[in-house]
């Protein structure tokens, strides 16, 4: 009588899982580290990159069962550990793994030199990933408001735009002549002014018009430049 290739080969596979369940295995630093490195790619994905991973581990450790695994890493920090729970003849063991990781940082930097004393425009910064050990603070949200500042030294292509690169001042100035722009519906007319306040973007001041002494309120929109409507 012949014996079927298809159950034995059922049997096999039944014979090789007991022996997992039963024996368990050994945990050595190769495997320790790719048990580590699978930990961070399920909870963090791409948001870091793994710069190193090292342990101590002085012989392969047998186990009957991995308990858990166990990601310790504090948002934005350099370094930290997973930590593999084994079950062993001897009780639970856990086993360290150190990482020093590199986070995915959302940065300004700057698309050509900007020279001291020089007002900072939109279009000379752009928005990069970076991976980086801690990622810099970044006061400055929208690039719109890069307009109301100045650098104190020059900044070079390529550089991440920090906010102690640069100070705040104002686009428009009290007591200086300004451009006024009278807006509505289709007509647009354009005068000088004298400024009341000073203005960042965005800001509404008062302003005196050069030719009639009236004073309007309008939107600053630009360096030396208010928008009455």
């Amino acid at each position: 009588m012949r014996c079927s290739p298809r159950p034995l080969t059922y049997v096999v596979k039944l014979l090789l899982v007991l022996a997992l369940v039963s024996f368990g295995g050994v945990l050595d630093e190769r495997k320790a580290k790719e048990i580590a490195l699978r930990k961070v790619e399920e909870e963090l994905g791409s948001r870091i990159k793994v710069e190193r991973v090292s342990l101590i581990l002085s012989r392969p450790v047998r186990y009957k069962k991995i308990e858990r695994v166990d990601l310790s890493l504090r948002e934005g920090a350099p370094r930290g550990f997973v930590h593999i729970y084994l079950l062993t003849d001897r009780g639970m063991r856990r086993i360290s793994v150190f990482l020093d990781v590199l986070w995915k940082c959302k940065v300004l930097t700057a698309t050509e030199d900007i020279q001291r004393g020089e007002r900072i425009y939109p279009w000379q910064v752009s928005l990069e990933n970076l991976y980086m050990k801690r990622c810099p603070r970044q006061e400055i949200e929208n690039t719109e408001e890069l307009i109301n500042y100045v650098a104190l030294r020059t900044i070079t292509k390529g550089s991440i735009i920090k906010k102690i690169l640069f100070k705040r001042e104002p686009l428009v100035r009290r007591g200086e002549q300004v451009n006024v722009i009278f807006r509505r519906g289709n007509l647009e007319i354009s005068f000088t002014g004298e400024a009341l306040e000073n203005g960042f973007l965005g800001d509404v001041i008062r302003v005196k018009s050069s030719n009639t002494g009236k004073i309007l309120r309008g939107r600053v929109v630009s360096e030396g430049s208010v928008l009455v409507r």
